[in-house]
């Protein structure tokens, strides 16, 4: 068979569909990339050279969860768990609750919105010594409620 009268076919179903030589080979190129990805990439293996007489092992690039955990590899979160942050949400709407308006905008501005205290002042047109002030007796009232429930 000469060159020219070369088919090319892909499976497709089943069923072998005729392709163009340079749809065949892009399929097949791919095709061999998602293989090197899927499995050539998750094997370890040895590579013997002949010549020199000599075997060099190369690990897999993706090791096993099973023997992570047998080299005391931690996968737990590092952070709060659920039940803590729902406690602490609980919690925090409580005492919030305990609070009124106008000192849920002072924390609001202050540490939702992050913002400076002369920001936080003109947010919420109030003079920065008076600001200030009210910052200052809610965060005793804040420690006040805290020891209460400690």
């Amino acid at each position: 068979m000469s060159e020219q009268q070369k088919q090319f076919y892909l499976y497709i179903d089943g069923q072998a569909v005729p392709v163009s030589e340079e749809v065949y080979r892009e399929y097949r190129h791919y095709a061999r990339k998602e293989e090197y990805f899927l499995h050539d990439l998750k094997r370890e293996k040895f590579v013997c050279d002949q010549a020199a007489r000599t075997a060099t092992f190369t690990p897999s690039r993706e090791d096993s969860y099973d023997r992570l955990l047998e080299g005391d590899r931690q996968f737990a979160a590092q952070g709060p768990t659920l039940e803590e942050t729902v406690v602490s949400s609980l919690w925090m709407q409580e005492l919030m609750g305990k609070l009124s308006p106008q000192e849920r905008g002072i924390i609001y501005q202050l540490y939702v919105l992050e913002k400076s205290e002369r920001e936080a002042s003109a947010a919420l047109h109030l003079a920065q010594t008076t600001f200030r002030r009210r910052k200052k007796a809610l965060l005793e009232k804040l420690r006040a409620l805290l020891d209460e429930n400690s």
